[in-house]
């Protein structure tokens, strides 16, 4: 009879099994090709889809494939294979405990841990092989021999970092899928500074530093970025690492001694050497003067709303105005700000092919009829021999600028670059020509609508004046001036009354004078008034006793109204 009834089970099992099987549902799927991250306190809460553990795979199966966590055969990792790799140990983790295999909403899941890493891209096919001979929730070959290739869920790692020139490329173990979030902050470096914005490619990514790497520069480079700014095709960022050594390549100093063969940056006036290269390097509406080597003192010019402005710039490359590939001119910067920190700045590209691209930055729309040229003259009237990139920009403002500083920075085909100040700059004057901007304030719990009137000033729909303070919009107090009285009752509440009293004081003095002569002399010993100024408060809520009798008088007084609002239920 027992026999029976099994037979009965088997024969259950084999038929639901085998419907899911036709039915195109099989019973196991192979996950994503990364491991919950091992349980120690080191990597617990990782989620998947950014793993390091480059030697597990884990799997899930709809159904339990042993009844229990320590049923089925003794050696769990040879009921697995994985295409190229060895399994050491296979941990399983069932949903249900004795309950049987067809148990609902039952789950099986598997990490292999193999003998060696696999790579980060790596998705070598995985097979459930299963000893027939050992009883199992599987016996019916249901899910036998099903082979599935995993999910890359595995994070790039980091490879290698080296250096040459000015670019440091921090190579990563596959392809970054790079959405253009990449920023420098990112990275941290010793040893140098980093500028400009980084590249992808392939799985490299390339940084540039503000200063010629040479021979004997110890560089490190670290990544600090939690929020998936490199990541790989299959969305698995790049976990942080901390100070990893970067190979430097520079090349054996030349025989002019300089350590490079092209370490000079750009420039609109003069070089390392601190030796004039070009005149009038930087003109403003005409008005030209020559860049010094870093803060050039230049005498204030005045640019008006709406018209049309010219500036011109001469920049000497050693290696040729070709080799010229990027130029800014960033307009209001404020003293210690640097260009990157301004919002009114036009940029200049030039590619390997020559093409020229334009980018603005002007969030305020400060700028407008924006146009740039460039061609090649000569730096200075007296040398024909030394050739300069000549880039004009013609523009007007829209708007004034809070700050008078302008700065340029321009940089190489090997990113040699150099930034130039003037100061004190351009200030624009007149009436902006964009429509004033709109706020909401809030005072006393209502909200206002605001018309900005200047930069730290605005108008209410009432007319009432607001201030920019603090980070927030203020209403501005008005002090209430006191109505004149004009009725002819004198109270000490009328407007004139205290004028009144200081006249009829007056006058008194004369009469008292003529009654008696000698009134006021016989006061002339009277000390002057004076009074004291207490020290503290007293508060009368830091007495014990009248707040016990507060209390009192409070409850006195629930009672009363309770009394009031329900006299039916006190009788």
């Amino acid at each position: 009879m027992k026999y029976y009834m099994a037979s009965i089970r088997s024969k259950v099992y084999f038929v639901v099994l085998t419907a899911l099987l036709v039915g195109g549902f099989p019973n196991f799927m192979a996950q994503e090709a990364f491991a919950v991250r091992t349980f120690d306190s080191a990597v617990t809460g990782v989620t998947a889809g950014d793993s390091v553990a480059d030697t597990n795979i884990v799997l899930t199966f709809s159904g339990t494939i042993y009844t229990t966590t320590a049923g089925g055969p003794a050696n769990k990792a040879a009921q697995f294979a994985v295409a190229g790799s060895t399994v050491n140990t296979a941990n399983i983790v069932t949903s249900v405990n004795g309950a049987g295999c067809a148990a609902a909403g039952a789950t099986s899941t598997v990490t292999l841990v193999l003998a060696a890493a696999i790579a980060t891209d790596a998705v070598p096919q995985v097979t459930f092989t299963n000893d027939a001979t050992v009883l199992s929730c599987d016996d019916d070959a249901a899910v036998v021999g099903v082979a599935r290739t995993p999910t890359d869920g595995l994070s790039p790692q980091f490879s290698s970092a080296s250096a040459s020139g000015t670019t440091i490329d921090v190579v990563f173990t596959e392809t970054i899928d790079d959405a253009g979030t990449v920023a420098i902050t990112d990275f941290t470096l010793t040893g140098n500074t980093l500028t400009g914005t980084p590249s992808v490619s392939g799985s490299t990514v390339s940084l540039t530093v503000t200063t010629e790497i040479i021979e004997g520069d110890v560089l490190t480079i670290a990544y600090g970025e939690t929020n998936g700014d490199l990541e790989d095709a299959n969305n698995n960022f790049v976990r942080t690492f901390t100070a990893q050594s970067v190979t430097n390549g520079a090349a054996t100093p030349s025989s002019n001694g300089s350590g490079c063969g092209d370490c000079e940056a750009p420039t609109l006036g003069v070089n390392s050497e601190s030796k004039r290269i070009v005149e009038g390097g930087f003109s403003y509406n005409g008005k030209p003067t020559d860049a010094e080597r870093f803060f050039t003192p230049y005498p204030l010019i005045t640019a008006t709303v709406g018209k049309q402005n010219t500036a011109v710039f001469k920049i000497y490359e050693d290696k040729g105005p070709e080799n010229i590939k990027h130029f800014s001119f960033a307009f209001g910067l404020d003293k210690g700000q640097s260009i990157g920190e301004s919002k009114a700045m036009i940029e200049l590209d030039i590619d390997h092919e020559g093409t020229e691209t334009v980018t603005v930055t002007d969030p305020e729309n400060a700028l407008d009829n924006i146009k740039v040229s460039t061609n090649i003259e000569n730096c200075n009237v007296s040398d024909s021999d030394t050739q300069c990139l000549i880039v004009t920009i013609d523009h007007k403002f829209r708007a004034p600028l809070d700050f008078n500083i302008v700065g340029t920075d321009v940089w190489d085909m090997q990113r040699n670059s150099w930034q130039n100040y003037f100061n004190h700059g351009i200030e624009v004057t007149g009436e902006s020509l964009n429509p004033a901007n709109e706020y909401d304030g809030i005072n006393a719990g209502h909200i206002y609508h605001l018309t900005e009137t200047s930069k730290n000033t605005a108008l209410d729909e009432f007319g009432n004046s607001w201030s920019f303070q603090y980070g927030k919009w203020i209403k501005d107090f008005v002090q209430n001036e006191r109505l004149q009285d004009t009725s002819s009752v004198f109270t000490r509440n009328h407007s004139d009354f205290t004028e009144y009293k200081e006249l009829q004081a007056q006058n008194a003095i004369p009469q008292l004078l003529e009654y008696c002569p000698s009134c006021l002399d016989s006061y002339t010993d009277f000390k002057d008034s004076f009074g004291y100024e207490i020290s503290y408060k007293l508060n009368a809520l830091d007495n014990p006793e009248i707040i016990q009798k507060m209390l009192l008088e409070n409850e006195r007084a629930q009672k009363i109204m309770n009394y009031l609002l329900d006299p039916v239920k006190y009788r």
